[in-house]
């Protein structure tokens, strides 16, 4: 196995376990242990993780800097079952913004060819829809971020503004009840709250290891928040956080078969 595919089976196992120790990395992919502290030091080096006695674990304040590619492949069930969730608000005849983010990606993937209007200044959003006719697809101006695989900057946020979505769907780097959503740059945080505020409805889709932590740049606060669709139950506190605020809440354990009766594509 190569470097960098080893560490990317690491970064996932940090996501899923938020720590790893170097002897069972060692024996797992039946390499020394210090090839796994090289792998570590390179994790620790893009702000994904921080080296302990022994081992490593998932750095609290994210200061990630994989790329699209990379973060494509971590978690790919996980990101497929939210984006299967977040499908179940769209609707025939919808005007939504899907953001860049790897997990809204999976949305527009499964997306069935069905008349939409979707914006998008995600480049992979925007190629996977242009294989489905019905779907009216509009993409943003921008310079070109190749890292997030997207347009960014002044360009696209003049570009989103002209638009009215019913719904937005985005993601984000971090979530804390005390700091809001926020990113790891301000172009990624200026984008997400221009999509928010031209919304009616926004859907926020975010797994269980985006919880109770920090990224650089503050996104937005709860207050336009719609819905939160995650993977994993949340704990008593989110959940009243959530409640007093009035945002729906979905997990992978929800029970639609008792959803009301116009959600789900048409």
């Amino acid at each position: 196995m190569l470097a960098a595919e080893r560490q990317n089976v690491i970064r996932t196992m940090l996501l899923e376990n938020k720590e790893v120790s170097v002897a069972d990395l060692s024996k797992y992919f039946n390499v020394s242990f210090e090839t796994i502290r090289r792998d570590l030091k390179v994790l620790e080096n893009d702000g994904f993780a921080e080296k302990t006695y022994g081992g490593a674990v998932l750095r609290q304040r994210v200061r990630n800097t994989a790329d699209f590619k990379t973060l494509e492949n971590i978690m790919i069930s996980t990101k497929e079952r939210l984006a299967s969730i977040a499908k179940r608000f769209i609707v025939s005849d919808d005007c939504i913004y899907i953001d860049f983010s790897t997990t809204c990606l999976n949305i527009a993937r499964i997306l069935g060819d069905v008349p939409l209007n979707v914006v998008s200044n995600s480049l992979e959003v925007l190629s996977t829809l242009s294989e489905k006719p019905m779907i009216s697809v509009f993409s943003s101006a921008g310079f070109w971020d190749e890292k997030n695989r997207a347009f960014m900057g002044r360009g696209a946020l003049n570009s989103l503004s002209q638009f009215h979505f019913d719904k937005a769907f985005i993601s984000c780097r971090a979530i804390s009840m005390e700091h809001g959503i926020s990113d790891k740059t301000e172009q990624e945080a200026d984008i997400r709250q221009m999509a928010i505020e031209c919304s009616n409805e926004v859907y926020l889709v975010a797994d269980h290891t985006k919880f109770d932590k920090t990224a650089f740049v503050r996104t937005a606060g709860f207050d336009k928040i719609t819905a939160l669709i995650t993977d994993t139950p949340l704990n008593d506190g989110w959940k009243s956080f959530l409640a007093e605020r009035s945002i729906h809440y979905y997990d992978f354990s929800t029970d639609f078969t008792e959803s009301s009766d116009d959600e789900g594509e048409e």
